[in-house]
């Protein structure tokens, strides 16, 4: 199929303007070295126990076990969460993240792409895409934010923790905190670039308030305010461990470990920092 004519694809194209991490790519067909998402996950533990624990010396120079899964998941999910939560977002559409649909590649030592094995995506009735031949359509708005949770969660991430824990002795708890932590991540960016910021607010309000979610009180998000300018923050429940690598000098700015006061001073500084 030609990439053009989906309209997926221009959707991605406007979230990626803003930021290019809001891009998901699908898998050109012509190029070597893809390895299916499942297959990673799935069919060899030592491969996926090695990948990890490669990957934590490479960017958080750890050999701890909890952290270096710590690590690839939230590497893993940098290119999975942002595309899908700015698109749900952004747009009302959720690409299709499930386990299945996801490849990547292999650069003969490290993954260093991740890309969608089809370019379907769920849509509202109203949404102009409905009737593209790739579009599920579903009811109303709260089918749609039940299908992103279907196959962010249900058929992508609780495959992949558990895996992670068979194959690396990854923490469920750490993990799924982190997986909690990636997604904010995402709702905080688009605050800061969106044209109706309270409108992100509240989507992320409702997605980590939903006690059906597997990040149901892994953290609470707040708009804070310092000096006349406004971000959309975090404060975690849990811990991604970072603070006992190597490669760190200091905690996160929203680490359970520091005292709320210390975290505001983070926030304050942050808002800073911004032109």
């Amino acid at each position: 199929m030609d990439s053009n004519q989906n309209p997926l694809f221009d959707s991605m194209r406007r979230a990626g303007a803003l930021s290019e991490l809001f891009n998901l790519p699908v898998r050109k067909r012509d190029q070597d070295g893809w390895l299916e998402a499942r297959s990673l996950f799935q069919d060899d533990d030592q491969r996926l126990q090695d990948m990890v624990m490669a990957l934590g010396r490479d960017r958080w120079g750890t050999g701890n076990h909890h952290a270096a899964c710590s690590a690839f998941v939230i590497a893993y999910l940098t290119r999975v969460t942002r595309p899908l939560i700015s698109q749900y977002v952004l747009e009302r559409r959720v690409p299709d993240v499930r386990l299945s649909n996801l490849e990547f590649h292999w650069d003969g030592q490290r993954i260093d792409g991740t890309a969608l094995k089809r370019p379907t995506f769920a849509a509202l009735p109203a949404d102009v895409a409905s009737s593209h031949q790739d579009a599920v359509v579903v009811a109303d708005a709260a089918e749609l934010y039940a299908r992103l949770k279907g196959w962010l969660f249900d058929a992508n991430l609780h495959i992949v923790i558990p895996s992670l824990r068979r194959a690396a002795r990854a923490s469920i708890k750490v993990s799924w905190n982190t997986v909690a932590d990636s997604c904010a991540q995402a709702f905080s960016r688009l605050y800061d670039i969106a044209e109706e910021p309270e409108s992100v607010f509240k989507d992320a309000d409702a997605f980590f308030g939903d006690p059906s979610s597997p990040v149901y009180r892994q953290l609470a998000m707040e708009v804070f305010g310092h000096r006349g300018k406004l971000g959309l923050f975090s404060r975690r429940s849990g811990c991604c461990l970072y603070w006992r690598t190597e490669k760190s000098s200091d905690f996160c700015s929203n680490c359970i470990l520091l005292t709320r006061e210390q975290q505001d001073t983070r926030f304050r500084e942050t808002l800073d920092g911004r032109k």
